[in-house]
């Protein structure tokens, strides 16, 4: 669980995510390979590459020299629902300091209210030579923002819901309005804070976060709540496979992606040639042909891990009639008649065979006709490499809030899946 702790505190947002994640690999023997440049993976090789700062990929190779190298891969997201700052974002209002900021995500928006926000991202700094700026991560580790819900008093109707103005209500203060206050308040404080001056700031990719942190509840200590649950839980997992995980045969590889909460329709996103860029020059590497890479992606497998929703006590009439997601009950494979999901049964009996000969507690889960749950990067990979894949992820509650709700049983039972997806020949 230390694992998975450290990336819930560390990853808040996500170039922080990718941080953490290649520390981690680094720390682990991983060697790093540069995207923009020619690399040769060899076997027994272990290795990540990071071709933006906000993606990554990691990937283990099998000591056997086979004409085919089928791969096993699983992904995540490593965006989350928060507050992205606008370019110009500092203003004044009824004596008060406030940022001019925008939603990112399938934010839920009221509980987001009285929250500690703190701020993380990207700092772009004057270089030597225009085209090859500085690029400093920067995480403020500490509140500097919040968002004050309104009296009861003043607003009779909260308790009956009310639609929230994202321009107007959602604006945070981050102090009081005195005389010293300027239009230039928020990149004198980055200048002061990265110890630069404040001409030398060209721009900035900032995000506010909720710096609550996490929290074991309940009488028998099995539920975590914490920030950013959807999707650093199946990053942590993904990180834990990749590095316990040995094959003698083929590829094992997991991908990490951004802007899922948006569409996943970028350059760091999995709904771009990445991925097939990546395996292309792996393949390439381990002297395989075109037409040998494309048997080798044929044969491979791949997951697509992140949340699901779990069936909530207190919301029943929300979920399926028959085929929920409970907390407690074990890793959810989604499944959908009409695709959203990339899970087929075929890939559904491979995952219920693993579970059932390592003792995996599985479970699945359909959306309700009603109710459409949110996307996933799985269809949007199979779609660019047609290969057989699956959706799975941990039930959780509140998905999307400021704070999310798991069940910690759930979150081995996907490290104990994961590593067996990723292990057995």
């Amino acid at each position: 669980m230390n694992l998975l702790k450290e990336c819930l505190c560390r990853g808040t947002a996500p170039v922080r995510v990718v941080s953490f994640a290649k520390e981690y690999l680094r720390e682990q023997g991983f060697e790093e390979l540069y995207y923009d440049t020619l690399f040769v993976a060899r076997e027994e090789g272990r290795y990540f590459l990071s071709p933006f700062p906000d993606v990554l990929f990691a990937f283990t190779i099998g000591k056997a020299k086979a004409r085919i190298q089928a791969a096993r891969m699983a992904f995540a997201h490593v965006d989350q629902p928060c507050f992205k700052i606008k370019g110009k974002p500092a203003f004044k209002n009824m004596n008060c300091s406030q940022l001019n900021v925008e939603v990112y995500g399938g934010m839920m928006d009221h509980t987001w209210f009285d929250r500690p926000l703190a701020m993380a991202g990207t700092v772009i700094l004057k270089g030597d030579n225009p085209f090859c700026p500085k690029e400093r991560e920067y995480d403020s580790n500490r509140p500097i923002a919040i968002i004050p819900g309104i009296a009861i008093h003043m607003q009779t109707d909260a308790n009956s819901g009310w639609k929230i103005d994202r321009q107007r209500e959602l604006m945070p203060i981050t102090g009081i309005a005195g005389s010293e206050w300027n239009e230039n308040e928020l990149e004198q404080f980055l200048a002061s804070e990265l110890q630069v001056e404040k001409s030398e700031i060209l721009g900035f990719d900032l995000n506010l976060y909720n710096s609550d942190q996490p929290e074991i509840c309940g009488i028998r200590k099995e539920i975590l709540s914490a920030p950013r649950l959807d999707n650093l839980i199946s990053v942590s997992a993904l990180l834990s496979a990749i590095v316990q995980a040995e094959r003698d045969n083929g590829v094992n590889l997991i991908g990490l992606f951004d802007h899922e909460e948006v569409g996943s329709l970028t350059k760091s996103g999995a709904d771009s040639s990445l991925l097939k860029d990546v395996l292309c020059q792996i393949y390439s590497g381990l002297g395989c042909s075109g037409e040998m890479t494309r048997a080798s992606i044929a044969k491979s497998l791949y997951l697509s891990v992140d949340g699901a929703h779990g069936a909530h006590p207190n919301y029943p009439d929300r979920c399926d009639t028959t085929t929920r997601a409970y907390l407690g009950n074990g890793v959810a494979v989604k499944v959908s008649g009409t695709q959203k999901y990339a899970t087929d049964c075929y890939m559904k009996g491979i995952l219920t065979g693993l579970a059932q000969k390592h003792g995996i507690a599985l479970q699945e889960i359909n959306d309700r006709n009603t109710i459409r749950g949110g996307m996933t990067l799985g269809p949007m990979i199979g779609s660019r490499l047609p290969m057989r894949g699956c959706d799975i992820g941990v039930p959780m509650l509140a998905m999307h809030s400021a704070r999310e709700t798991m069940a910690l049983s759930d979150y081995e039972s996907l490290c104990a899946l994961l590593k067996a997806f990723f292990s057995e020949e």
